[in-house]
């Protein structure tokens, strides 16, 4: 069974664990953001990905400047 993303229950949940304040003026924005997160990551989740499909490079910042 699906259930259906409370993004308002998220955002709240998620504030108090990273310890971060939430104004309750800023719920509503915050919680249209997380939704359309989630529409978004419906549709990557919905992209079929085969074996044969390989992860992007991985960009990696180098310690030093090259001379």
């Amino acid at each position: 069974m699906e259930h259906e993303f409370d993004a308002e229950a998220y955002a709240k949940a998620a504030a108090a664990a990273a310890g971060l304040p939430l104004d309750p003026r800023h719920l509503p924005g915050v919680a249209l953001n997380l939704r359309l997160a989630a529409r978004m990551a419906e549709i990557v989740e919905a992209m079929p990905i085969t074996p044969a499909d390989e992860a992007a490079p991985v960009y990696v910042v180098a310690r030093e400047v090259p001379k």
